[in-house]
Parts: C-alpha cells; sequence; structure tokens
C-alpha cells in the first residue's frame, strides 16, 4: 500500500536542488505573535496563575521588535520610518520602567516632525541622483503626515511601495500599471490615517494588512490567478485601507 510505502519516510525536497523554501518571519507575522501572546499571559492572569502586570511591563519591546523588523526588511523611506517610529516609541515607553523616567508621549511627539523633515530631505537628494523615471514608477514611497497626497503609476512592472499614512491620506492609482512577472507588493502604515488604492479590475489582490481598531476593506473583482498579482500587507491603527477596482 502507498501509506505503508511511505510511512516513516521524510518527504523529499522539491527538485532543483534547492530545497524546501525557509519560512521568513515578517513584521506582520510578530505582530501576530505578541497578540497571542498577549492573549495567553491575560489568559493566566485570569486563571491566578501568575500576575498579568509583572508580564505586560515588557509589552514596549514587543514594539521595538517589530520596529526594528520593519526597518530590516523595508526597501523604501517610508517603510523605514514606520519602522524607527515604531522603535523609537517602544523604547520610549520601555523607558519608564528601565530607567525609571516619568515618560509622557506627548512631550515627545515632535520628533514625528524631525523623521518627516529627514524623509523629505533624504528624497530632495535622492531625486539628484536618480534620473530613471521607470524605476521611480517601479518602487514608489510615500509619507503623508497631517496632509494628502495622490501618486499615480503607470508602470509595467511595477514591484512595490511602501506608503505611510499618519493623519493624513495617500491615494495610489495602479489603473494605469501592471505588475512584475513574480507580483508586486506595498507595505502600509497608517496611524489616524488612510490609504485607498486603485487597481485594475482584473488584478489579483491579496489583502494582509493587520488591523487594529481601524478598516481594511478589499472591493478588488479579479479572479485568484490573475497575470497581476498584488499583496498588501502592514499595520492599520485607528485608519482605515480601501482597495478598489474603480473611484
Amino acid at each position: 500500500m502507498i501509506g505503508e510505502r511511505t510511512r516513516g519516510r521524510e518527504p523529499e525536497p522539491p527538485a532543483g536542488g534547492g530545497g524546501w523554501p525557509r519560512p521568513t518571519l515578517t513584521p506582520q507575522a510578530l505582530f501576530g505573535l505578541l497578540v497571542i501572546g498577549f492573549g495567553i499571559v491575560l489568559t493566566g492572569d485570569n486563571l491566578d496563575l501568575f500576575d498579568a502586570d509583572d508580564v505586560l511591563r515588557y509589552a514596549p519591546l514587543g514594539l521595538v521588535a517589530v520596529g526594528l523588523l520593519k526597518v530590516v526588511q523595508s526597501n523604501g523611506t517610508s517603510g523605514r520610518l514606520a519602522g524607527g517610529l515604531l522603535t523609537f516609541f517602544g523604547l520610549l515607553l520601555s523607558a519608564e520602567w528601565i530607567l525609571y523616567w516619568d515618560v509622557r508621549v506627548q512631550d515627545w511627539w515632535p520628533l514625528v516632525l524631525v523623521a518627516l523633515g529627514l524623509v523629505i530631505v533624504t528624497r530632495a537628494l535622492r531625486g539628484r541622483t536618480e534620473g530613471d523615471p521607470e524605476a521611480s514608477q517601479a518602487r514608489v514611497s510615500e509619507v503623508a503626515v497631517w496632509s494628502g497626497k495622490v501618486r499615480r503609476i503607470s508602470s509595467p512592472a511595477f514591484q512595490r511601495a511602501d506608503l505611510t499614512a499618519v493623519m493624513g491620506g495617500v491615494e495610489l492609482d495602479l489603473r494605469g500599471a501592471s505588475t512584475a512577472p513574480n507580483g508586486a507588493v506595498i507595505d502600509v502604515f497608517v496611524m489616524w490615517g488612510g490609504v485607498e488604492i486603485w487597481v485594475p479590475p482584473d488584478w489579483s489582490v491579496a489583502n494582509e494588512v493587520v488591523v487594529i481598531m481601524g478598516g481594511a476593506e478589499d472591493k478588488s473583482t479579479g479572479v485568484q490567478d490573475a497575470r497581476n498579482r498584488l499583496t498588501i500587507r502592514g499595520f492599520c491603527i485607528m485608519g482605515g485601507v480601501d482597495i478598489a477596482p474603480t473611484p
């Protein structure tokens, strides 16, 4: 029998010598693990197994871990900005019990403006050295803080985008574009803001956005095996992400 012949044997890796693909820990996956841990801690507290306050005091270090992973894995400026902000505020909140500082987040929020200014300067300097419009259309990065930004892409090989909206909005129009052969990825970070993404009606869209007190609605109409494939991932905190084929 087939079951008897295969019992006790290790599955063979895919042909081609590449072996089995190694799983990659993404910021979304790490955040999910932290949510699971949070639920386990609260359950243990309800069952009087331990005091949740003794464990949750370390929770800001989770933000640091997610932020650092976001910085390392992001290919765009806005993704690194979002990761840097998460890391900074995680360290800031951790300082209250590590260094016994009396931390008030409202005293530190202007540093968001500093980070935004650094992004503007970096993009301005980069614009002097990068003159290939096709490359700039294939990989885009947009940041909106207390403002709105509209970007239209017409690249025949769109690869990725990093979109950050903090108390502002970003609109990305992809209806004149096509994805690269391996598909495209959009990383979003939304906090008290919104991101709108317009896609052609025949695109296949995978919505992997982690939502906290917000919403991420996918209204796309493409079939799963479409030639153009788009994955949208990231975080939406008290904001909204809207994916639609037409305005």
